[in-house]
């Protein structure tokens, strides 16, 4: 079913989305390392981390690919709705991480919470550079 005046997926479009929820999938195995290497100790168990992770990354990838395509085509309902699906889909593992920690120093609180800050503002600087290049082609 097709909604009136909203522009189908295409294939293409279809194709950059997966990769890019494939690319973001990734990421998850060196976070799981870094999570098992650093925070273990702590009570942070990787393979629950990888679990919600990997789930979530997927989910990630696709909501931020479809919140770009969103933004660029000016659709705001569906913008809502990919941005808090893909703000829920990042902060979900880092919250199980900040949940699980027990008695870790206040510097792995720090550090946890830093980069999921970075993170965050890489992803929004990220999609401000999609959206740019998005429009110039528009404009060719």
């Amino acid at each position: 079913m097709v909604n009136k005046g909203v522009p189908e997926r295409t294939r293409k479009t279809i194709i950059i989305e997966r990769l890019w929820a494939s690319t973001i999938l990734l990421y998850t195995f060196g976070a799981t390392f870094v999570v098992w290497k650093t925070l273990s100790k702590y009570g942070v168990n990787p393979i629950v981390f990888f679990v919600i992770d990997a789930i979530t990354s997927w989910t990630y990838g696709i909501a931020t690919a479809r919140l770009t395509v969103s933004v660029v085509r000016r659709e705001w309902k569906s913008v809502r709705k990919w941005t808090w699906a893909s703000a829920i889909s990042f902060v979900t593992p880092q919250i199980y991480v900040l949940v699980a920690a027990q008695h870790a120093p206040a510097d792995v609180y720090r550090i946890v919470i830093g980069v999921v800050s970075f993170l965050i503002l890489f992803a929004f600087v990220s999609l401000l550079i999609q959206i740019r290049k998005s429009k110039k082609k528009a404009t060719l």
